[in-house]
């Protein structure tokens, strides 16, 4: 690179000290990044300022530049550029400074705030099941859950039932209705269950069989018609296919 390349560099670099601001502004992660990879970037900026300054004042004095004024042009301008470029980054430095400070401190408080939730809400829980356990007898926390598991149970059969209501008003004429969800014992919809008439209509055998394994449904056969009007009438659809 020549002298003049040099001069160019530095004079790009300084013209517009706003619009690297903005950049940097519009960008918060690659400023993280720039902040946490160069703390103090004025201070290797300016060491290659100086470093380019002497090494041109060593060529001037060899005689490779000009005369005595030239040499003394250059050293002015290579010192308004120098100051160019302090006034730039000190600007840009500023602003960095006030953007790392922001994030990362609105990020530490967040992920400060999570952890001491979840270790509260930990704690909670274990306190919680140490008062059970030392102030409820222990054949009575049995009954409570069997009691919720009665209550699941009740849960799943009622939802089954008003599915089974509403599959039974469906027509075979509206293919691309939904049917409605039918719970597996586990409270689970099967990831095989169809969506609507036309996919419950034509499932193959092998997904029927699942079907009714996943289901608990008895008597499967080797007959996609049987199977099928065996699911269909678990589902609470009404009418029967012509084995």
């Amino acid at each position: 690179m020549t002298l003049d390349d040099h001069l160019a560099s530095n004079n790009d670099m300084s013209e517009s000290p706003a619009a690297n601001a903005e950049a940097l502004s519009s960008e918060v992660e690659k400023t993280k990044s720039f902040g946490a990879a160069n703390k103090h970037p004025m201070q290797g900026m300016t060491a290659a300022l100086d470093a380019l300054q002497n090494q041109t004042m060593q060529i001037a004095l060899l005689g490779n530049v000009g005369t005595t004024q030239e040499i003394s042009e250059l050293r002015d301008q290579m010192r308004n550029q120098d100051q160019k470029h302090k006034e730039a980054l000190t600007e840009i430095q500023s602003i960095l400074d006030d953007l790392l400070q922001t994030q990362i401190q609105d990020s530490m408080r967040q992920k400060v705030e999570e952890e001491i939730t979840a270790q509260i809400d930990d704690m909670v829980k274990e306190y919680v099941a140490e008062c059970l356990k030392a102030h409820i007898p222990q054949d009575l926390q049995e009954e409570v859950a069997m009691s919720k598991k009665e209550l699941e149970e009740l849960n799943l059969r009622l939802h089954n039932s008003e599915s089974r209501r509403a599959n039974g008003k469906l027509r075979s004429n509206k293919p691309n209705d939904l049917l409605a969800t039918m719970y597996m014992l586990d409270g689970q919809v099967s990831s095989n269950y169809p969506k609507d008439l036309k996919g419950l209509f034509t499932l193959r055998l092998d997904k029927i069989k699942t079907l009714m394994t996943e289901y608990g449904l008895p008597n499967i056969t080797e007959s996609r018609e049987s199977n099928l009007n065996r699911l269909m009438q678990f589902c609470g659809v009404r009418y029967q296919l012509v084995e």
